[in-house]
């Protein structure tokens, strides 16, 4: 049986194996984020919202994993001599760029679990829903969230505990020996 410990061991793995993220933190509000500029970023944010018990097999844990950048004010001095990217936009912030990474580094993550994730037998939705979003917090951050489905193999155990008249009753418990 997979539990969140070993769910989440998983996406940490994996978000801080690629070269965009730096740190990876998993909480139930993303406002938990570290604003005090002590955080590394790039920065992926796992967000549980709830997990569903499908009969008694498989659990589902529906999840947001937002990938977020710090957004910082463009400088006009640059030349271009070194820079190969030519932007066909004006802006006074990078907003563009950090929605650009993060988009490219949530798909990265998406299609890594969806092909790589059987041997620790988590399967993801195949419908995955990439909202932009920016938030005005100490860091103006901005960035990506990810609402995906995630089943993983569930199986209770009928003897895990046990009420004391029901061990009393003839024949014990149904299903434990």
């Amino acid at each position: 049986m997979q539990t969140i410990y070993s769910f989440t061991q998983f996406f940490n793995s994996v978000c801080l194996s690629h070269p965009n993220i730096e740190t990876f933190n998993v909480s139930d509000d993303m406002f938990d984020a570290d604003t005090a500029k002590q955080t590394l970023f790039p920065l992926a944010y796992m967000v549980l919202n709830n997990a569903t018990i499908n009969g008694y097999s498989a659990m589902t844990y529906n999840v947001n994993l937002l990938v977020m950048d710090r957004v910082t004010d463009v400088t006009q001095d640059s030349t271009s001599k070194f820079n190969s990217i030519t932007k066909n936009y004006k802006g006074v912030t990078n907003l563009l760029d950090v929605w650009n990474t993060s988009m490219m580094t949530l798909s990265d993550i998406i299609v890594y679990i969806k092909n790589n994730a059987q041997p620790y037998q988590f399967s993801i939705s195949d419908d995955v829903i990439l909202t932009p979003f920016q938030e005005r917090l100490d860091n103006a951050l901005a960035g990506f969230s990810a609402v995906m489905n995630i089943t993983v193999p569930f199986n209770p155990s009928n003897c895990l505990f046990y009420n004391v008249s029901d061990a009393q009753a003839d024949g014990g418990i149904n299903g434990c020996n």
